[in-house]
């Protein structure tokens, strides 16, 4: 072929592919968890605390005014014992929560003694309440109750879940976000 031939014909073009399928969502969405607010376990350590104080001080106190400062001490101690137990266990209690809603109901697992996993249909919900005390409020944090239509567990208690969370948790319970649970 010399400089001054033409290029070759081009070779036919192949029939262009069909574009890829559009996948379908046919896979459920993942289950979502819901994590303990990050404030709940120093406001139930204060709470603790704030309990033993109220209960122990007058106590000891009382027993040291009459002059029996060892009994005093013994109470003061036992206090200062069961104050750092709490906060051990609130601890534990914390790191083993799980509260995970899945498509079928909500599955909690909680304890540090006792292990507990509770798993609670969507069709068994029949009510829920959102709470909060003051201190909770202040912090953002809230109590899910879910009431369920049985005789055995008939109303569980999430304690410690953001505020959004618990509404959140609460309205996909209840069908309230789109499609209903049951």
């Amino acid at each position: 072929m010399s400089t001054t031939d033409p290029l070759p014909p081009p070779e036919p073009a192949l029939p262009a592919a069909a574009p890829p399928p559009v996948p379908v969502a046919t896979a459920a969405p993942a289950a979502r968890e819901f994590l303990l607010h990050p404030r709940a376990l120093d406001l139930w350590r204060w709470t603790t605390w704030g309990w033993i104080a109220v209960l122990a001080t007058p106590g000891a106190a009382g027993l040291a005014f009459a002059g029996n400062l060892l009994p005093a001490a013994a109470l003061a101690l036992a206090a200062l014992l069961l104050a750092l137990w709490m906060r051990r266990y609130l601890a534990a209690y914390a790191a083993r929560f799980r509260c995970r809603l899945l498509l079928d109901g909500l599955w909690i697992e909680r304890g540090v003694y006792w292990h507990r996993e509770t798993f609670v249909p969507r069709a068994r919900v029949q009510h829920t309440d959102v709470n909060q005390g003051p201190l909770a409020r202040r912090y953002g944090i809230a109590e899910l109750k879910v009431f369920t239509a049985g005789a055995q567990v008939a109303e569980i208690e999430v304690d410690g879940l953001a505020h959004a969370d618990a509404l959140a948790l609460r309205d996909s319970l209840l069908g309230r976000g789109g499609a209903d649970g049951v």
